[in-house]
């Protein structure tokens, strides 16, 4: 009986050194991967005469560096030639008061082409929590356009766009007038614009499936979900804001009447680990 006992424990026990062993090789596996980046190209067609826009998509850096002040991250962006850059928030940690290396990033994308930087709940709670009062002012004096609740005009390499961008929770009323404002503005049919592309960044995509599913633009760019911070065939398993197996974390999804693009972002997404699911760097070309 007791060489039973004994032979049952050892098998236990080598079950869970097994167990532990492989457990250890794959967080060491993935912490490795996660060091770098890949780049995702998705190509998006809409009913405007745009052609060969290329847009560089950012977001959940979370303060991440890659390379001595993020050197090897600009260096891809300058390479891939975009007509604009669009950053989707979420690029600090908000209980960090240090965001240099933020603004040392928008100082060198500006110099590749002109960026669009909508907050994310990061620099939200950075601001209005956790006493940052001037990382907005300090964001926009880098010379990105600060998309908080407003919109633009703008004619870039002979393309119309019209490219407003805000923040919203999807589980509060956090700027819900100034995104439905927005919203409109991209909307109004007023304002002819049948040959303008209408781009929408927002952080959180959920909204787009909530509050703003009557809305229509013709290209949204988000992040947020983290790509479900696990991902286990194509399948991302949790997002703080849409729980367990959320539907909205990465590539190309349709939403209402709009095409939503998802980063799974940039970031190492501390404290929750991300397991086969390295940080991405997105290209959207569209036609």
């Amino acid at each position: 009986m007791i060489k039973k006992i004994l032979h049952f424990l050892a098998r236990l026990l080598l079950l869970l050194l097994l167990t532990a062993l492989v457990l250890g090789g794959i967080l060491l596996y993935n912490l490795q991967m996660n060091k770098s980046f890949i780049t995702t190209f998705y190509t998006v067609t809409v009913d405007k005469p745009v052609e060969d826009l290329r847009i560089v998509l950012l977001s959940d850096l979370h303060l991440s560096e890659y390379g001595t002040d993020n050197a090897d991250l600009v260096r891809k962006v300058r390479n891939l030639a975009p007509d604009l850059i669009a950053v989707a928030g979420d690029m600090d940690i908000d209980t960090d008061p240090d965001y240099s290396l933020v603004l040392s990033l928008m100082r060198q994308l500006v110099d590749i082409a002109p960026v669009y930087y909508a907050p994310g709940n990061h620099e939200w709670a950075a601001r209005y929590a956790n006493g940052c009062d001037a990382i907005f002012d300090d964001i926009e004096a880098t010379g990105v356009h600060w998309m908080n609740g407003t919109y633009e005009d703008a004619v870039i390499n002979g393309k119309k766009l019209r490219i407003g961008g805000f923040f919203e929770w999807p589980r509060a009323q956090l700027e819900r007038e100034n995104s439905r404002a927005v919203a409109d503005a991209l909307n109004d049919e007023t304002n002819a614009l049948d040959d303008v592309c209408t781009i929408l960044i927002c952080h959180c995509p959920e909204v787009l499936d909530t509050s703003l599913a009557d809305e229509k633009f013709d290209l949204v760019l988000s992040g947020h979900a983290h790509g479900g911070q696990v991902r286990i065939g194509g399948q991302g398993l949790w997002s703080t804001s849409q729980g367990f197996l959320p539907k909205y974390t990465s590539g190309v999804n349709q939403m209402g009447e709009s095409q939503v693009v998802i980063s799974r972002g940039l970031g190492d997404s501390e404290p929750y680990p991300r397991i086969f699911n390295q940080p991405e760097l997105v290209v959207v070309d569209v036609n």
